[in-house]
């Protein structure tokens, strides 16, 4: 499907999991296509919501797959939030692996002046968790979401993601999260920036049609939606979300991209 063909693209954003990837199984093609987009003479960006590992840790899993994305290329939602936090004080619910990424953060457990929520492992969010968050909350405490995906894709299936949780305490409190990945169209500009090229130049790939596709869209960017990963024909027909290409994989993408214009 192509709905336009008019800038051409100069930059490929990839969502990793569900487009590279899911848990740790590799997209068949993903290593051969990412090299030849860069053969292609396009500026990369691995560009991912997924709050389960730090930077550095997501990095050494595409250096081992042969994926040649480089950890100075990725960009994740703990960046944004460490800058929007600056020198006030925060108190994280993220696993224990991704605090590196927050380490400049001053952490305060009982009066922060950000809470923020990522993921916390497990099945979630407990009812404690949810409940100190929400007096938090309630109390003055600025809340900061990672993301707010709905569901994402593991190897036995699809599970609950973030968004469900931070659902419950917007709902709660009454007060609205500042969301700082995808779909946030500071983080898709401020990644277009870094890339040296305006979102009309950027193509978005990825395999959530509301985060990754409609998200891009906001911002101003081309998309691509790939069949992998967490992609339901049917969900993804519901939202009335259309992607300028729908490819059944990211194997598909470079000799799609004439397509763009």
């Amino acid at each position: 499907m192509v709905r336009h063909r008019d800038t051409a693209i100069k930059a490929i954003l990839l969502d990793l999991d569900g487009v590279l990837y899911v848990g740790d199984q590799l997209i068949r093609g993903a290593p051969e296509a990412v090299a030849a987009l860069r053969a292609q003479g396009m500026a990369l960006a691995g560009v991912t919501n997924t709050t389960t590992r730090p930077r550095r840790a997501i990095g050494e899993k595409l250096k081992t797959m042969n994926i040649p994305i480089h950890e100075d290329e990725l960009f994740t939602p703990a960046a944004l939030a460490v800058q929007t936090i600056g020198n006030a004080s925060a108190c994280l619910f993220v696993r224990e692996s991704v605090k590196e990424d927050f380490r400049s953060v001053k952490e305060n457990d009982t009066r922060p002046d950000y809470v923020v929520m990522g993921d916390v492992g497990g099945e979630g969010y407990s009812p404690e968790m949810l409940r100190r968050i929400f007096g938090m909350v309630m109390d003055g405490t600025k809340l900061l979401a990672l993301h707010k995906n709905r569901f994402w894709q593991k190897p036995d299936g699809l599970h609950l993601d973030l968004g469900p949780f931070v659902a419950a305490i917007e709902y709660a409190t009454g007060c609205t999260a500042t969301i700082l990945g995808k779909p946030s169209q500071a983080f898709f500009h401020g990644i277009c920036s870094k890339l040296n090229v305006v979102p009309e130049e950027s193509l978005m790939v990825g395999d959530d049609i509301e985060s990754d596709i409609g998200g891009a869209q906001q911002a101003g960017l081309k998309t691509a939606l790939v069949q992998t990963g967490k992609y339901r024909e049917e969900f993804v027909r519901k939202t009335g979300i259309r992607a300028d290409l729908v490819l059944p994989s990211i194997a598909d993408l470079p000799d799609a991209l004439h397509l763009m214009g």
